[in-house]
């Protein structure tokens, strides 16, 4: 009697033909696969976008960031769910102010926003949702803003600081690359002179494989896996202990922005507020100046903070209510709006308090531009 003998060599030779093929034909085709999600079906949507600034608490918080991936991070949010008729939606976007670092989803500026149950005129719920990244990053909250018009926002709420406007290629990696037709995209139709993207390319077949997309995939798999004790927990970020922020400021004049003989606003992102606008189209758009600390100590009439110098960010106001006006954009301007004692461990972080007086002064506006419409 004949045995079977399982040819070990043949074996491996279909097995790494398989692979080779499965990878050609993921790069082909480039499914969606951030679109398969646990999210909205098996597990509630999470409340604002899956982030943990450090490794070592990924897995402590039940999260993991996958900027890589739009595709992955709106569908574990509670927006990709379906728009109820009655609904009326406004998207806030911005960075770890908006997102809320030290602040639980039921604490924040979108949940105080939520709290006062707005309507708009014709009678729809106002309704917010936090789609906020935690980077100080403008061209990375317009492509946020961009993606964002496939879950049928009626709104935009952008909040924005001076920082957000530099030009970083260390950001590059994190927001530009993965999303380089976009990006080259809106730099063409609106005429971003200043965003660099002098390192960005359109991906090679090779980079767009399985394993060119490897780390992609596993951002991707393990906000899955994480997805079931995050419900259980409700824990979505690691709530460290915080220092209070010192009164007193150095006597440094110095910014990333130039001197105070020779600032220079022009070369930076500002022209990205533009394309912002040309991104929400026909739906409004409101910018808001967030709040930030303000010392009162030592050298307090030198600097605001551990940011910004007095001179610098007096300039900046100016420069940005110009433009916005000039761009006819909504523009509101609350920098001084929250007692320095309502900040937490960084001069743009508030307390929930903080979000208490945020929100009871950006509502009229909201209600105002729906009423507009």
């Amino acid at each position: 009697m004949k045995t079977n003998q399982v040819n070990l060599l043949r074996v491996l030779i279909k097995a790494l033909i398989l692979y080779t093929l499965a990878n050609f034909a993921f790069a082909y085709f480039q499914p969606a696969v951030g679109k398969l999600s646990i999210y909205n079906w098996l597990v509630p949507g999470r409340e604002r976008m899956p982030y943990e600034r450090e490794v070592e608490y990924y897995a402590v918080s039940h999260t993991i960031p996958v900027y890589e991936d739009m595709n992955a991070m709106f569908s574990s949010h509670v927006v990709s769910q379906p728009k109820q008729a009655d609904e009326y939606r406004v998207m806030l976007v911005g960075d770890s102010s908006t997102w809320a670092f030290g602040l639980t989803p039921k604490e924040n500026l979108t949940a105080q926003l939520n709290l006062l149950n707005l309507k708009t005129c014709d009678g729809r719920r106002v309704v917010f949702y936090n789609i906020a990244f935690p980077l100080p990053y403008v061209a990375k909250d317009v492509l946020i803003m961009d993606k964002s018009r496939e879950y049928q926002p009626d709104m935009f709420l952008w909040l924005v600081t001076l920082d957000a406007f530099r030009n970083r290629t260390i950001y590059t990696d994190y927001f530009l690359s993965p999303y380089s037709e976009e990006v080259l995209s809106l730099v063409d139709t609106y005429q971003l002179t200043n965003l660099d993207v002098e390192n960005i390319h359109t991906p090679t077949f090779w980079e767009q494989t399985i394993i060119g997309q490897r780390s992609r995939l596993k951002k991707i798999v393990l906000l899955q896996l994480h997805g079931l004790p995050w419900n259980a927990a409700k824990l979505d970020y690691y709530y460290r202990t915080w220092t209070p922020l010192s009164q007193d400021q150095s006597d440094s004049l110095e910014s990333d922005f130039g001197s105070p003989d020779n600032v220079n606003f022009d070369s930076n992102l500002f022209d990205v507020l533009r394309a912002g606008r040309g991104v929400a189209g026909e739906l409004p758009l409101l910018i808001v100046n967030e709040p930030i600390f303000i010392g009162s100590g030592i050298n307090s009439e030198i600097r605001y903070n551990d940011f910004y110098p007095r001179w610098v960010y007096d300039e900046y106001r100016v420069y940005i209510e110009n433009l916005t006006r000039a761009e006819k954009i909504n523009y509101l301007d609350l920098w001084n709006v929250v007692p320095a004692s309502e900040f937490t461990d960084s001069p743009f972080h508030r307390s929930a308090a903080g979000e208490q007086i945020l929100a009871s002064l950006i509502s009229p506006q909201i209600l105002n531009l729906t009423c507009s419409q």
